[in-house]
C-alpha cells in the first residue's frame, strides 16, 4: 500500500512538472509535395513522421536568482515568457538553433552540453534545442556561468515561425553584435533544419522572412552544403558576414570550447568570423572538410561578375567543366569552375569575398547538377534571377 501511495505521489508531481498549454498546429504549413532534400531523409528514415502541436506557454524549470554580469550588478529584471531578461547590453548575443529532431539527435545533445560549459563574460548564449523525442524541445540561456533552462514542449524546427520567434526572443538580450547559427541537416539552397517529427524543413524563403524585421551581424550554418552562393546571396541583406561549409559538415559541429577559450567579447565581426574558421581548422585539421567565412558586402561585385560570365559562357563546355570541378552530383567549386574557363574576374572576386577559409577548396560552391538532379524550383531564387545561371544548366 505504501509503495502504491509513493508511486501515486510521483506520478502527480511529474504531471505538474509537464503542464503545458498548446495551440493548434497550422496544418497548411505541412508540405505534401516533397523536395529532393526532404524526400531523401524520409526515405532514409523509412518512417512516417508524426505532427505534434507547438507549445505556446513555457515552464521555467530552474529558478533564476539575481545574477552578476561582467562584474557589474544586473539591471532591473523583466519577465519575458517565463525567462528573465536584463536591460544590460552585452557585446555579443549568440543565437544557436539546434535541430536534432532526426538522426543527429545524439550529436545535438553533445552540442548543448558543450554550450553549457561556456563561461565567458560580456556575452550571452541563447540556444534552442530539439531532439528526436516527444516534448524534448528546450530553450537555454547561458551567461556568466548561469544557465536557465525552459521547457518548450515539442517545437517544429523546420517552421519559419519557430525560427522567427526564437530570433525575436533572443533579441531581448540586447547586444552590440548578434550571431545566428543554424545547426542540423542541410542541402544548400534546397533547405536546412530537417525536422523528422513535423516532416518539415526551413526553406531559404522562410529564413529570409524570419529575419525580415531583424538582422544579425554574422550568420553561421553548421549544416552540409550551405556554403553555396545561392544561400549567401538570398541572405546578403540580412547579415554582414556568412560562415558555412563548402560540401559536407561534420556532425560534431563547431569546437565551441576552443572558440570561446580564444574569444574576446570586444572583438569586431570580422575578427570573430576569422576566429571561428581558424579554430574549426585546427580542430578538424585531420579531416578533408571545408569551411569558410564571407564578407557579404562583397557579394554584389561577385554576382555581377558571374552574371557577365554566364551571358558569354560556351554552354557546350559546361559538362566538361562540371566533371572537372564537382564536389558532388549537384555542386561545383565556383573558383575552380571559373578557373577552368580562365575567368580571372570571378576568381579575384571570390578572393575578396572569402575572408578566411579552411580546407583544400576555395570556400564557395554553386549549383551545377547532373541533368537528372536539376530542380525547376531553382529558377525562383534571387541568384539565378540576377545572373541567368539557370539558363546554362
Amino acid at each position: 500500500m505504501k509503495t502504491i501511495f509513493v508511486a501515486g505521489v510521483l506520478i502527480l508531481l511529474l504531471s505538474f512538472g509537464y503542464l503545458v498549454e498548446a495551440h493548434s498546429f497550422n496544418k497548411n504549413h505541412i508540405t505534401t509535395v516533397y523536395s529532393p532534400f526532404y524526400a531523401h531523409y524520409l526515405e532514409k528514415l523509412n518512417k512516417k513522421p508524426v505532427v505534434y502541436c507547438q507549445i505556446d506557454k513555457v515552464i521555467e524549470e530552474k529558478s533564476c536568482q539575481k545574477m552578476e554580469t561582467s562584474g557589474e550588478a544586473s539591471h532591473e529584471r523583466k519577465e519575458i515568457k517565463g525567462s528573465i531578461i536584463h536591460d544590460y547590453i552585452y557585446n555579443w548575443t549568440f543565437m544557436i538553433y539546434i535541430d536534432g529532431d532526426n538522426d543527429l539527435a545524439t550529436y545535438a545533445e553533445k552540442e548543448i552540453e558543450k554550450l553549457r560549459q561556456i563561461n565567458s563574460s560580456g556575452i550571452v548564449i541563447v540556444a534552442l534545442y530539439d531532439g528526436n523525442k516527444y516534448n524534448d524541445s528546450c530553450l537555454y540561456v547561458i551567461f556568466s556561468g548561469k544557465i536557465t533552462k525552459i521547457n518548450k514542449g515539442e517545437l517544429n524546427m523546420g517552421s519559419g515561425k519557430t525560427l522567427k520567434d526564437f530570433i525575436e526572443y533572443s533579441k531581448n538580450y540586447s547586444a552590440k553584435h548578434y550571431l545566428l547559427e543554424i545547426w542540423g541537416h542541410g542541402d544548400g539552397w534546397m533547405g536546412v533544419s530537417f525536422d523528422k517529427n513535423s516532416k518539415d524543413y526551413l526553406s531559404l524563403k522562410e529564413i529570409k522572412e524570419a529575419l525580415s524585421n531583424e538582422s544579425v551581424d554574422v550568420i553561421v550554418f553548421s549544416a552540409c552544403y550551405m556554403g553555396s552562393i545561392e544561400v549567401a546571396y538570398e541572405l546578403k541583406d540580412k547579415a554582414s558576414y556568412f560562415i558555412a561549409p563548402e560540401g559536407i559538415m561534420l556532425a560534431s559541429g563547431l569546437p565551441y570550447e576552443k572558440i570561446f577559450k580564444e574569444f574576446n567579447a570586444s572583438m569586431d565581426c570580422e575578427s570573430v568570423t576569422k576566429l571561428i574558421v581558424k579554430e574549426y581548422g585546427k580542430y578538424y585539421a585531420h579531416t578533408s572538410t571545408n569551411f569558410a567565412a564571407w564578407n557579404l558586402s562583397k557579394m554584389d561585385d561577385l554576382v555581377q561578375s558571374i552574371g557577365n560570365f554566364s551571358a558569354s559562357l560556351n554552354k557546350s563546355m559546361v559538362e566538361m567543366a562540371r566533371n572537372a570541378t564537382a564536389i558532388d552530383s549537384k555542386f561545383v567549386d565556383l573558383y575552380e569552375f571559373a578557373k577552368f574557363f580562365g575567368e580571372e574576374k570571378i576568381m579575384k572576386a571570390i578572393d575578396e569575398t572569402v575572408v578566411s577559409k579552411f580546407g583544400s577548396l576555395h570556400g564557395i560552391e554553386i549549383y551545377c547538377p547532373l541533368p537528372q538532379y536539376y530542380s525547376s524550383e531553382y529558377s525562383s531564387l534571387s541568384f539565378p534571377i540576377a545572373t541567368h545561371w539557370d539558363e546554362i544548366l
